[in-house]
């Protein structure tokens, strides 16, 4: 209660900043818990009710902008598990050239592919490429780059075009022709988005992702306990939403016509009610 009425203080009177934010950061971040809680409280509450008022909550806590976008959202380039926009463009088999456009957003690399198959069951034919064309925007800044590649592509090769980071937008134009049918591929890939540490409410946004999709009511009283330890120490935070669960459960098993449920119920209903003394 010490830490709580001391959290309560400080934003009251003139201190120093981050410790302001960070009491204001604990109270939204129990605040945030209590509602979801709340809401999972009510006996008609489904789980996609929850799930959908949770990431009405992450929205929020993300700072949408009016450009598009958060503001505590970053994407991260990953090398090894980076997902890929895979586009398609088919080739009808003619000598003149043909011109494939395609576009992606966030991406940190653009490969030409010619992949090994064009259906399920037809073999991929060799696809000569000539000049790629790659526009993209990164920091405000749209910049323009002319790659050549003026070569035949057998199937199951590519080509690789680094970006040295993360753009926004990518278009990409690349001259290719077939004497057969043919497929030729852009692939984009690109960045994953993740929350910004640096965020005031990051750890009620982690909080938030561990119990979106869970109906356990465990997982939420555990949440809440943690943070109500930290705010009371040494105290027994009581797991209310469980308690409701096993009540309910109790209920159930006791307006059953079966014997052995009704004792299962009871047998529920007592160890509940002991919890609460």
């Amino acid at each position: 209660m010490k830490k709580l009425l001391a959290c309560l203080a400080l934003l009251a009177v003139p201190v120093a900043a981050v410790e302001v934010d960070n009491c204001r950061a604990t109270l939204a971040h129990l605040t945030a818990l209590y509602e979801i809680r709340s809401l999972m409280m009510k006996r008609y509450t489904s789980s996609y009710d929850v799930d959908k008022a949770i990431d009405r909550r992450l929205d929020d806590l993300r700072e949408p902008l009016g450009g598009g976008g958060y503001r505590w959202v970053r994407w991260v380039r990953r090398d090894s598990d980076a997902p890929t926009d895979k586009k398609v463009h088919k080739l009808r088999g003619a000598v003149t050239q043909d011109r494939f456009e395609s576009a992606a957003d966030h991406a940190f690399a653009v490969r030409v592919v010619v992949p090994s198959k064009r259906s399920l069951f037809n073999a991929n034919s060799t696809v000569s490429v000539g000049g790629v064309e790659i526009r993209y925007t990164m920091g405000g800044r749209t910049r323009t780059r002319n790659e050549r590649i003026d070569a035949p592509m057998n199937p199951d090769t590519s080509r690789t075009f680094d970006l040295g980071g993360i753009a926004d937008h990518v278009e990409v134009a690349v001259d290719v022709s077939s004497k057969s049918e043919a497929v030729v591929e852009t692939h984009f890939r690109q960045a994953v988005a993740e929350d910004d540490p640096a965020n005031p409410s990051y750890s009620t946004i982690q909080a938030l992702k561990r119990i979106r999709g869970t109906d356990d009511p465990r997982v939420i009283d555990a949440e809440i306990a943690s943070i109500e330890r930290g705010l009371f120490p040494g105290a027994d935070p009581l797991p209310v939403l469980t308690i409701i669960a096993d009540l309910r459960r109790a209920d159930e098993l006791m307006r059953s016509k079966k014997q052995e449920d009704q004792d299962k119920g009871d047998k529920l209903l007592k160890e509940t009610l002991r919890r609460l003394r």
